[in-house]
């Protein structure tokens, strides 16, 4: 065996730092998964019986993460989330509960949908009641002119 000389031990740190930066590297491009919601075990979901009113559901399970679009449905929204180094992030599972109230108040049904699945869910209500009576613009705007109140304008805090 020969002797080390500085011209090695300066080619065996470079290769070293090379290959340190390359498994570097590697490691910054690893995906990361990121988890948004929540959603009732199947042992929870068991518990919950048909009639139950709707405190009795939220106390067993949680608080849910929205109501339907009328207010009678409550879901539970899990989703995951996978990151690529610098890439746009991709959904790569969804769990929704769905419970259902019937008319009487009490739990009707406990469904449970996936990606796979591909059923839209309500969440929100995008419907506004038509508050504009018959009548021209003018009999509109002269209607709402009695409407004004100054004291609005005056900030009293």
């Amino acid at each position: 065996m020969g002797m080390d000389t500085g011209r090695d031990r300066i080619g065996r740190g470079m290769r070293r730092g090379v290959a340190l930066f390359g498994l570097a590297g590697l490691a910054a491009c690893s995906p990361t998964e990121r988890y948004h919601g929540y959603v009732p075990d199947a042992a929870t979901l068991e518990t919950i019986a048909l009639g139950e009113n709707r405190a009795a559901v939220i106390e067993k399970a949680g608080q849910p993460t929205t109501a339907g679009a009328l207010g009678d449905d409550i879901y539970y929204v899990r989703s995951v989330f996978r990151h690529y180094g610098f890439f746009a992030p991709e959904e790569v599972n969804r769990e929704v509960v769905a419970i259902s109230f019937a008319p009487s108040g009490g739990v009707s049904n406990v469904e449970r949908f996936d990606l796979s699945d591909g059923r839209i869910v309500p969440l929100t209500r995008r419907v506004t009641e038509d508050s504009v009576e018959n009548g021209t613009f003018l009999r509109q705007l002269a209607g709402a002119a009695g409407n004004f109140d100054p004291s609005a304008l005056i900030d009293d805090e």
